[in-house]
């Protein structure tokens, strides 16, 4: 396996890949550019803070570990319930887009925070439970 220079907060996105789709809030509180709780009611990211996730995100695409995208419904019914999801995969290019969009026209944080889904590949996972033994924790 290739090796990748992780930073802390990569390392934990690809731990936190391990058992579930990570959504874009959680992407930013593993990179450290929101903190959890965050330090006011209605905190959103800035073009700046979005810029810096999506570097890290490009990378870890690039490095083939995680891909980028958005969730649709698996029978493909309507939104807003209950029901299984499948992951989309989509160019980082489209899914930064899609989330810059989302803070736009956003009226409450929910709106935003799960514009972009992040799941690891079978190298991001070989990588996470790597990590978790380097920890004592597999």
């Amino acid at each position: 396996m290739d090796p990748i220079d992780l930073s802390p907060g990569e390392e934990e996105l690809l731990i936190d890949g391990l058992s579930d789709d990570v959504a874009f809030l959680w992407v930013l509180i593993h990179f450290g550019i929101r903190e959890n709780p965050p330090a006011t009611p209605d905190w959103r990211p800035t073009k700046s803070d979005v810029a810096a996730a999506f570097a890290s995100l490009r990378k870890l695409v690039d490095a083939g570990v995680v891909r980028v995208g958005r969730l649709e419904y698996a029978d493909d019914g309507p939104p807003e319930r209950v029901a299984p999801v499948k992951h989309v995969a989509e160019e980082v290019t489209e899914a930064l887009q899609r989330v810059e969009k989302a803070l736009i026209v956003a009226t409450e944080a929910r709106d935003w925070e799960s514009a972009c889904w992040v799941v690891n590949t079978e190298k991001g996972d070989a990588i996470a439970r790597r990590a978790l033994a380097e920890r004592g924790l597999s």
